[in-house]
């Protein structure tokens, strides 16, 4: 039995992994990620390593910090 995803995680997963290879591409470290968005390094570490849960708000943030671009699109369903 397949187990799906809610679309709230399913979001979070893509922005996730769209931050993790813009700051490798880039060669931004989770120190400067840390330093631009006020948060402690430790808690970006947490995050990047899988071991806390973040919140789409957060991970928003990280992403503005590195420069992405994020964007929704809401449509009616066909």
């Amino acid at each position: 039995m397949s187990k799906v995803m809610p679309l709230a995680e399913k979001l979070k997963k893509q922005l996730f992994e769209m931050v993790e290879k813009t700051m490798e591409k880039d060669g931004v470290t989770q120190a400067e990620v840390s330093r631009r968005i006020g948060a402690r390094r430790y808690n970006i570490n947490k995050v990047m390593r899988g071991k806390n849960a973040v919140s789409l708000d957060f991970l928003l943030k990280i992403a503005e910090s590195i420069d992405l671009d994020v964007e929704m699109k809401i449509r009616q369903k066909k």
